[in-house]
């Protein structure tokens, strides 16, 4: 309908309605206008409203103009060139896909990249044009996006696409072609607003019903209404999150009112196969911690927060945060799994350097602070504060590199500055923390200074979720500055994820630090988040810890957590205890009970150990080298898809003969004479093998490129009642504190050891208790030692002036040493110290 009939037809209506009561005349003009476009622009990262708002946060603060300022110096070149000479940057524009599945993964990045590129012109180009209201930024964004709408406004949703890979498109092209749309919108309505024509290489009229079909186009590839429906309830990929913005962000710039409306509910609550809801299907599958349940750097999410706080503020009668604070909440906890050296834990496929916690943070902050939730908006603060204060000042950079979910914009538009001074502080030296969909307890002890060299942190764990890897109950550990430990990760580039080196090795126990049992310990492939993969394994629990999880410690210088795995896949149950035992502010170490048995035939054990270094030598404890000989005991698999459990791939394998002996070994890291000291107590009978395995990723000081040094410890028979005890110091002495380790026997079973350090002048005797069930009893009469429960540590250190005693319950009711008994606490926990002469 034209302008002239709707204007003729109102003429009439109201002719004909004159005695009628005035609310039919406001009835019928809302619904003659309901097709209208009522939304106002910009609407995605900000509003016309905000705008001195965000020029008084330029004027006032240095980071918000440096945005800026990155800003002309990525646009103000190239449109200097543009207005000379259009074509230059125009034909910059790569040759556009057929269909979305015309390109693969592996093959994609570079035209994304290139598409991305000239994308990102425009929607930076339009930020410029509100913030400056300078036309000739919006006439530079007109200009690009006449080229892709000319391209896209001539297919349907199932042909639309730019790069030929759907999983690409809303990632890469789709946002910022709305974002930039969405900036110069208001410019765009004008009258008689011209834009280049590539083809026919002058201005034309700029066609804005040709922009919202190209826009409608993009929304409904994303969606793909066309496909299979939403199945709410069913777990997804993260696929749905990474491609929202996508979706989103085009439904936003719909001008019909009941269309954009329409795509919306799809969105958030209808859903479908390819773009889940988002209230039904991907809300839902948070954790109770408010995670993604996927490995560590997959888990950040930030598009989850960013979706809820545009959403908010699109639609506040929804209230769409009411109920996930704890999303907003699950936020903060990745600042609790990092190492002192602030790079991040590693389970599963996952990488140490991927940090997202900026804008995780920054996105919470702005939503918390506009819906008044105080606590969430302190924790913000204070989460910035420790980060910018980590990286030398908050320093927005909006050349990171990536062409993925980069939205460095909203720095400006939702960034805020931090106080200076804040009355509270963040602990992050939280003893213990819990990944619960993960399997995973990490355990921590820092040091005033210096904490880079001497911190401890580890892990211990191991479950099924996507992008798992299967480990069994797996370990990490933290020393001297380095990963010393390393679990696998993920490979640098897609394609290496599919190559035997990752699929058959880094992906399944070998590659890891375990105990595989019978020489076989495989995973299931049905329920695997992988085809062909085999990666399924039971999820394994945390039965105990001190402290629990992010609670208080009662010890600075104990705490410990206890992971079990009713293993179902390979008919056997196994508890893994780490603790932390600091002995002075320099020195420390972990202790690592690993308990295995198969429930059905125990024919052997074997516990492998990883450490970077150039070197690893095997000692009896009383400094004797044991003579090792070349074995190709690793080099069998059991015949499944994936050649469990994937140790074909260790080189060089030598073996000793079987002993009981204690045994020390050595692993050296030559580049700055850094050393893993691990001491093992003698009473059980073993074969020690050293080998080589392929190189560990992102390690450092160029240990990346060098193989990985294998400790692989056999053990006939079962491993529960005789667990394996390894007692880990790092340290930057090539002489290790640890002096002398015992078993500790409860007739003939191991509960644990004893370990003596020399520190300074001082002797400290640690004995470590660590039984399998919280009711157990140990007596033992030389010692003249009782405990009843998990575990304990009775600490004795011997000065020159008499001895310091410290009885720790980390789980149990009591601990007696002679006449000193300890009680524990409501919390089965306690500690005193007392001297004696």
């Amino acid at each position: 309908m034209g302008k002239s009939s709707i204007e003729s037809l109102t003429g009439c209506y109201l002719i004909n309605q004159l005695f009628l009561k005035g609310i039919s005349i406001v009835l019928f003009l809302t619904a003659i206008t309901v097709k209208g476009q009522s939304l106002q622009h910009p609407i995605i990262y900000t509003t016309q409203q905000e705008r001195d708002f965000v020029l008084e946060k330029i004027k006032k603060y240095d980071w918000a103009e440096s945005v800026v300022s990155q800003l002309h110096e990525h646009v103000d070149g190239a449109l200097e060139v543009h207005q000379t000479h259009p074509l230059i940057i125009l034909n910059r524009i790569p040759a556009f896909a057929v269909h979305d599945h015309e390109n693969k993964e592996r093959e994609v990045g570079p035209i994304a990249a290139a598409h991305n590129e000239v994308l990102s012109l425009a929607a930076n180009a339009g930020a410029l044009y509100f913030i400056t209201q300078d036309e000739k930024y919006a006439q530079f964004a007109a200009d690009i996006l006449a080229v892709y709408t000319d391209v896209l406004s001539i297919k349907t949703p199932e042909t639309t696409t730019i790069c030929g890979y759907a999983f690409f498109d809303p990632r890469t092209t789709y946002a910022p072609f709305a974002v930039a749309y969405d900036f110069i919108y208001n410019y765009l309505k004008q009258k008689n607003v011209k834009v280049f024509d590539k083809n026919k290489g002058h201005l034309v009229a700029f066609d804005n019903t040709k922009a919202q079909k190209a826009i409608a186009n993009m929304v409904g590839n994303v969606l793909q209404e066309y496909g299979k429906p939403d199945v709410h309830g069913k777990r997804v990929s993260n696929h749905p999150i990474l491609t929202a913005p996508g979706a989103l962000f085009g439904i936003l710039c719909i001008e019909d009112d009941m269309e954009r409306e329409r795509l919306f509910k799809t969105f958030w609550e209808k859903g479908t196969a390819h773009q889940n809801s988002f209230k039904n299907t991907i809300l839902p599958m948070f954790s109770g911690q408010g995670i993604w349940p996927e490995s560590l750097s997959y888990s950040f999410m930030p598009i989850i927060t960013m979706v809820l706080n545009i959403v908010d503020r699109v639609k506040p009668e929804m209230n769409v945060t009411a109920d996930y604070k704890h999303v907003l909440e699950g936020n903060f906890l990745f600042d609790y799994l990092r190492h002192p050296n602030r790079t991040f834990v590693r389970y599963g496929d996952s990488k140490r350097y991927n940090d997202f916690t900026g804008d995780l943070y920054r996105y919470t902050l702005n939503l918390a602070s506009r819906k008044g939730y105080k606590t969430l908006q302190n924790k913000a603060e204070l989460a910035l504060k420790n980060s910018y204060e980590a990286n030398g000042g908050h320093r927005p950079n909006l050349s990171t590199g990536s062409i993925f979910d980069n939205f460095n914009l909203l720095e400006l538009f939702w960034g805020q500055s931090v106080p200076k001074k804040m009355k509270d502080s963040v602990n992050l030296d939280k003893a213990t923390v819990i990944v619960d969909h993960a399997g995973i307890a990490l355990q921590r002890n820092y040091v005033d200074e210096n904490n880079e060299t001497y911190g401890l942190c580890g892990i211990i764990g191991g479950a099924h979720y996507v992008h798992s890897h299967l480990t069994g109950i797996s370990m990490e550990l933290y020393g001297a500055g380095y990963i010393m430990a390393p679990n696998a990760g993920l490979p640098a580039s897609v394609p290496e994820r599919k190559i035997p080196l990752h699929e058959h090795y880094f992906r399944l126990y070998a590659g890891n630090n375990t105990v595989i049992v019978n020489g076989s310990s495989h995973g299931q492939d049905e329920g695997s988040w992988k085809g062909k993969a085999n990666v399924w394994q039971n999820k394994t629990v945390n039965i105990a810890a001190e402290p629990k999880h992010l609670e208080e410690r009662i010890s600075k210088e104990f705490n410990f957590a206890t992971q079990f795995l009713d293993d179902t896949v390979n008919n056997a149950k196994q508890e893994r205890t780490l603790s932390i035992i600091r002995t002075s502010a320099t020195t420390g170490y972990y202790f690592d009970m690993f308990r295995s048995k198969s429930n059905d035939e125990n024919k052997f054990h074997d516990y492998v150990y990883h450490n970077i270094g150039d070197r690893t030598q095997i000692f009896t404890l009383d400094n004797q080298e044991l003579t090792l000989k070349k074995t190709n005991r690793y080099q069998n698999n059991i015949g499944d898809v994936v050649k469990s459990p994937g140790w074909r791939y260790y080189e060089g394998t030598q073996s000793t003969k079987a002993t009981k002996k204690g045994i020390k070994v050595r692993f050296d890291i030559e580049f700055d004479n850094t050393f893993m000291h691990l001491f093992i107590p003698e009473g059980v009978s073993r074969e020690y093998t050293k080998a080589l395995a392929p190189p560990t990723r992102e390690a450092k000081n160029g240990y990346i490129d060098k193989k990985t040094q294998v400790l692989a410890v056999r053990q006939q028979g079962e491993a529960w009642d005789r667990p394996y005890i390894g007692i880990f110091e790092p340290s930057t002495q090539k002489e290790a504190s640890i002096q002398k380790v015992e078993p500790l026997w409860d007739g003939d079973k191991i509960v644990g050891a004893i370990i003596i350090s020399k520190v300074k002048d001082s002797l400290v005797s640690d004995i470590i208790i660590s039984q399998d069930n919280n009711n157990a009893i140990y007596k033992n009469e030389a010692l003249d030692l009782y405990f009843k429960g998990r575990f304990g540590v009775v600490r004795k250190t011997a000065k020159a002036h008499g001895t310091n005693i410290v009885l720790y319950i980390g789980e149990g009711e009591v601990l007696k040493l002679g006449s000193k008994e300890l009680k524990s606490n409501a919390l089965k926990r306690g500690v005193i110290q007392f001297d004696t002469e």
